[in-house]
């Protein structure tokens, strides 16, 4: 008797499981392994910690003269984990500020990174910070220093050359650690006699009812009336591409290296900063409005092809998911997406009634229940993305199993611009098939 019981039991969980589970693709995709931060303590640090007080000070100032030739931060061989190593934050803490932390944009809840607070190096006045990082990470940071009246004070890591933007220091600029090995980094200006130019104009939406700044890109020799009419490039975010990702200086070394051909490359800032919350994820209207009313004023105003194999919409985080979201109902306009950390974790509504944010990967599941469209996609994310790198992920087997033209890249870092700029240059050139 109990027998028949157990059976009907499992009959019904197996009815169950076939009804109302979705049926799994057969896994045919190669995905990075995730190696996620520790933190630890560096062997050099932990050495001069065993130093009596007068012959710490000296050791300090020894290693401040090789840190000035070999620079920051430091990174130290793990001999028992050959993908990770030690890296050291330091900072010079010669003012004698009461906080120093280490800020690291993007990572949001990461707790295996814990307070972030700079530890003091005995009685001297240097402040460290060790964490074992994967080998192939990819981040940027600065030091947020707190002064006697309690103000935060943003400061660049100076002994360390690579950061954002690659010109001189600005307000909004970071330092870099970037272990990742994509190749020629192509935000180096390479071909500074180049005479690009950048065009600019104030975009009025009669739909939206607000304005925006649109920054124009335009290649080296740029001809109105070129019979050949110029691949174009639609971005979100105009600060981030401009800023973060510097296409300008990217666009200008593909182009002059033949990577690409010369293309147009249009930018759209947002009316306030909240904006992009409301008008990127799944918003209809907004996708109206710039169909409808920008993109036939740029093919007017700027020689540009109406080719949809010769137009990318591109973008990151929501400005990724806004990109797949109108290709995938303008694939007559946009042949092709560049998402770049793509939220496509998002529903069309943020939060339930309760103010619960949740997830539904509206977009991914628009893709899998629809007819293909002819669209080309690249993809990126950090491994660190937490919803980012899942919905992601799920997003490539539906494009596997609808059978789109698409590649995808995997970098070891967070959300943070650090990655957007790297795969940047890659995206483009595998759109547009000049990939060597």
């Amino acid at each position: 008797m109990y027998y028949w019981y157990f059976m009907r039991i499992c009959l019904s969980l197996l009815f169950f499981t076939c009804c109302f589970l979705p049926a799994l693709p057969q896994e045919k995709i190669s995905f990075s392994e995730i190696r996620p931060p520790y933190m630890s303590v560096s062997p050099t640090i932990e050495e001069m910690q065993r130093l009596p007080a007068g012959q710490l000070k000296d050791k300090v100032e020894e290693f401040w003269l090789k840190i000035q030739t070999e620079g920051l931060p430091l990174i130290e061989p793990d001999p028992l984990y050959e993908h990770y190593e030690y890296v050291t934050f330091i900072y010079r803490n010669e003012k004698k500020y009461p906080e120093v932390k280490l800020f690291i944009p993007g990572i949001y809840d990461e707790y295996r990174f814990g307070d972030k607070k700079m530890y003091q190096l005995g009685n001297t006045d240097l402040y460290y910070r060790t964490y074992l990082l994967a080998k192939d990470v990819c981040l940027s940071y600065r030091f947020d220093v707190k002064n006697r009246a309690g103000k935060v004070i943003k400061e660049l890591d100076p002994y360390n050359k690579n950061r954002i933007p690659k010109q001189e220091a600005r307000s909004y600029s970071y330092s870099v650690l970037d272990r990742s090995n994509t190749g020629q980094d192509w935000g180096e200006r390479m071909h500074p006699d180049l005479e690009s130019k950048i065009d600019s104009f104030t975009f009025e939406s009669h739909l939206l009812k607000n304005k925006r700044e649109i920054y124009i890109y335009l290649p080296p020799g740029y001809d109105f009336h070129r019979e050949e009419k110029y691949p174009v490039i639609y971005l979100f975010d105009a600060f981030v591409y401009l800023n973060r990702v510097e296409v300008p200086v990217v666009l200008d070394n593909l182009i002059a290296e033949n990577k690409i051909p010369p293309m147009v490359a249009v930018m759209l800032d947002n009316p306030t900063n909240d904006s992009r919350y409301v008008e990127y994820p799944l918003n209809f209207d907004f996708k109206h409005a710039i169909v409808t009313e920008l993109i036939p004023f740029i093919r007017e105003k700027y020689n540009v092809s109406l080719s949809p194999e010769k137009n990318i919409i591109g973008g990151m985080s929501y400005g990724g998911l806004a990109a797949a979201f109108f290709a995938f109902y303008h694939p007559d306009i946009f042949g092709n997406v560049l998402s770049q950390s793509g939220s496509f974790w998002r529903d069309k509504i943020l939060k339930d009634k309760a103010g619960n944010e949740y997830r539904n990967d509206w977009l991914p599941r628009q893709f899998l229940l629809e007819e293909k469209k002819e669209i080309k996609i690249f993809l990126d994310w950090g491994l660190q993305e937490n919803m980012v790198l899942g919905a992601n992920r799920n997003f490539v087997r539906v494009l596997e199993k609808k059978k789109y033209d698409y590649a995808f890249m995997e970098l070891n870092g967070w959300h943070n611009w650090s990655i957007t700029r790297r795969t940047f240059p890659l995206g483009v050139m595998f759109l547009l098939n000049r990939t060597n």
